[in-house]
């Protein structure tokens, strides 16, 4: 039998099958009301993490075994309804569009106490049940990773990536430096349009995607110690499959190293999507400047006499995304897109890059998780043919 994952947009499950065996539904989400594409929407089996998200464009392309064309496809998003449909009803079409309906709610609508600190006791709340929300013992992520190095309209670098990761610890908060000593992942498969040429072409940005997985790590708005530090505001409130969300807008006034992970960081704001029955966080959205970047990581000093480009424009916007499974809420997608503007020291000359990052969490093992004790920092594994042709990925913007 040959080896395929399954996947929508990303990466999915691992199974057994033949490729004969499998279904495959393609489509754009987009939103109803305004007809605009809709990214980092949930596609996949109901109840299961069989599935994915649609690409930044809407697309995705859902591949499944035909054992499973009786089930449902879940499509949904934090401020939309949910769709369930067949997997054989979506197969009737060549592509299976769907429009989402807008289920948001403006400030005006919901009751709302101006300035007061309920927004600080809702968010205090979210923190004090991650321990009840999240599984607090060690676990195994399956993940796809997909990171792209831009400059100008050029792609430089794209890796994409089969990647395991284990955490020894759960969903129990630390900040980086302890939860990077409690995670460790391999990467099972590679492929990129680049060979490796020093150690540095090995490294990845996957260590940057983790540290956005804010329940996990303290440094953020989620920090009981440092939230009385943020202005809070509740935007106005959602649903999330069928569930009242509040969207609670947070920013940080002066911002640091220890509060945002960021050491050149300028500005720092974001919204936390809180659900209302059980407090657990769906959805993060964050927007950053900074003065500077090192390419070993956005929390590291650079020695700027070494520098051949000065900064004169840096920022990054990150949305994460966690749902619930088998009565804990995990990880589900994280997407990373950071642009930076360089100046040449010797000429003048203007540069320009953008990062697009990627993780999509395609599976979770809880039962008897694989210890992986390190992070592998410089991958080099040779190119499967074989497993990329069995493997679907991300879809490219249009």
């Amino acid at each position: 039998m040959k080896r395929v994952i399954i996947i929508l947009s990303l990466v999915i499950l691992s199974v057994n099958v033949f490729a004969g065996d499998i279904l495959t539904i393609t489509g754009k989400i987009t939103d109803k009301k305004t007809a605009e594409p809709l990214p980092f929407v949930n596609v996949g089996l109901e109840k299961s993490y069989i599935g994915g998200a649609t690409n930044l464009d809407g697309f995705y392309e859902l591949k499944v075994p035909k054992k499973y064309k009786d089930n449902k496809i879940e499509i949904s998003a934090v401020g939309y309804s949910t769709v369930f449909v067949t997997v054989a009803e979506a197969m009737k079409s060549e592509h299976y569009n769907v429009e989402l309906v807008p289920m948001a709610f403006e400030v005006g609508e919901v009751e709302v106490v101006a300035e007061s600190r309920m927004q600080y006791t809702r968010v205090k709340k979210a923190i004090e049940n991650i321990a009840k929300n999240y599984l607090q013992a060690p676990f195994n992520y399956d993940m796809y990773y997909r990171g792209e190095l831009k400059e100008g309209n050029s792609v430089v670098r794209l890796r994409e990536s089969a990647v395991r990761l284990y955490d020894n610890k759960g969903y129990k908060r630390g900040d980086a430096y302890q939860v990077f000593r409690e995670r460790g992942y391999d990467f099972m498969e590679v492929r990129k349009n680049f060979e490796n040429e020093t150690l540095a072409d090995g490294s990845t940005y996957l260590d940057e995607l983790l540290e956005m997985d804010i329940v996990r790590v303290r440094g953020n708005v989620l920090n009981l110690n440092q939230i009385d530090d943020y202005k809070l505001s509740l935007e106005g409130e959602t649903e999330y499959e069928g569930d009242k969300v509040w969207i609670i807008a947070y920013e940080n006034p002066n911002p640091t190293l220890a509060s945002t992970g960021d050491y050149y960081v300028k500005t720092y704001k974001g919204k936390l999507y809180i659900k209302q029955k059980d407090y657990a966080i769906v959805k993060n959205t964050l927007n950053v400047t900074a003065t500077n970047y090192s390419s070993q990581g956005r929390s590291f000093y650079v020695e700027e006499s070494r520098q051949k480009f000065l900064p004169r424009a840096i920022s990054y916007t990150v949305t994460t995304t966690y749902k619930n499974h088998l009565d804990y809420y995990y990880l589900s997608y994280i997407s990373y897109q950071r642009k930076h503007f360089w100046v040449s020291k010797a000429t003048g000359d203007e540069k320009q890059e953008q990062l697009n990052a990627e993780l999509l969490v395609t599976k979770i093992d809880t039962h008897k998780p694989q210890v992986i004790e390190r992070r592998a920092y410089y991958e080099n594994k040779p190119y499967n043919e074989t497993f990329w042709k069995s493997y679907n990925i991300i879809k490219d913007r249009k």
